[in-house]
């Protein structure tokens, strides 16, 4: 590495580490972890706040900048070690795991009053704890069937992709769930997504620990499935952009060789240069706008296409269209509040 690396690393970490939380949350803290319990800590945003709760909710929005700041910067120096030092992170998530907890508080709410809001709380709080259950016991039940590696990539995603999918709660493959008002339906999201986060770190942790040891996992080692979720692991460790750009590196040359499918690096590739880089080149990673969906902001715009149909992805136009009978139409952008 460049001694320049070696300096702007360097610089970064002095500031990669994080305040200690405000004494507000300290009651909602055990054994490292943050338990949101009765949500107390969030009365600073209801309209009966008082004035020691909105300051209590003001030094936890400063807290949590400076969490994101340490964790950018400790990114960063990762990033700057493999040579992207100009990375713009603008998609990045948190690496602390207790500054992870606390930002995954409900959002949205319509609740006029804290008493008013635990009421929703009341209502979440058992739906909530009773789906992860299940997925604790999925994962159990669900774990490796040997003591292979193939084994172990198989049975890795099964709560993350049971977490994934219940953040649609109410919608779509949701649409059967127990009924919520959408305060609650917040409160259960935000439990989900929470729990959905601490089992990305889990699974980035324990990948990087594989990759280290025997490189990236070949379809000649572990077979075609075993690879797709090996990849699947990698594309969801939004917290280490470093460790995505270093398994995009490591698949590159194993595309040609047919040891790494042609479309698992172009997602990879989309969603870390996004991140990196701020432009995709496969338009893989899309978003609403005016109305519709669109692509994120592309390398080259004319080419996508071609490029698309190298790796055997089909025309923008037709992917997009796939997404909305996925996903549903995009709403129309909201409209600006009256002066």
């Amino acid at each position: 590495m460049r001694p320049i690396a070696l300096i702007l690393a360097g610089l970064f970490l002095i500031a990669a580490t994080a305040p200690p939380p405000p004494p507000v949350l300290e009651p909602y803290i055990r054994d490292g972890r943050f338990h949101p319990g009765d949500y107390g800590w969030m009365r600073g945003r209801f309209a009966d706040a008082t004035p020691a709760d909105k300051a209590a909710e003001a030094a936890i929005g400063k807290w949590l900048v400076a969490c994101h700041q340490a964790d950018q910067a400790e990114t960063r120096a990762a990033l700057v070690s493999l040579g992207a030092a100009e990375a713009d992170l603008q998609r990045s998530g948190y690496r602390n795991p207790l500054c992870s907890d606390v930002a995954h508080a409900p959002y949205g709410l319509q609740a006029k009053s804290f008493a008013e809001f635990q009421q929703d709380v009341a209502a979440a709080t058992p739906v909530a704890e009773t789906y992860l259950m299940a997925v604790d016991q999925a994962e159990r039940i669900g774990g490796p069937r040997g003591p292979g590696l193939a084994d172990a990539l198989l049975a890795r995603p099964l709560g993350e992709q049971m977490l994934r999918k219940a953040l649609s709660w109410g919608e779509g493959e949701m649409k059967d769930a127990p009924a919520l008002t959408p305060n609650a339906r917040a409160v259960v999201k935000a439990r989900l997504g929470s729990a959905l986060a601490s089992r990305d770190r889990a699974n980035t942790k324990w990948l990087k620990g594989i990759v280290a040891k025997e490189g990236w996992p070949k379809i000649s080692q572990v077979g075609e499935r075993a690879s797709q979720q090996a990849w699947l692991l990698v594309q969801h460790a939004d917290a280490d952009p470093a460790f995505q750009l270093q398994a995009l590196r490591l698949m590159e040359p194993l595309v040609g060789a047919g040891e790494v499918t042609k479309q698992n690096y172009a997602y990879l590739y989309d969603r870390i240069m996004l991140k990196i880089a701020g432009k995709q080149r496969y338009a893989t990673q899309a978003m609403c706008r005016g109305g519709r969906r669109l692509p994120q902001p592309l390398e080259d715009e004319a080419a996508v296409d071609r490029l698309r149909a190298e790796i055997g992805l089909n025309p923008l136009a037709e992917y997009m269209a796939q997404l909305d009978a996925m996903a549903g139409r995009c709403p129309p952008d909201p409209v600006p509040p009256k002066r």
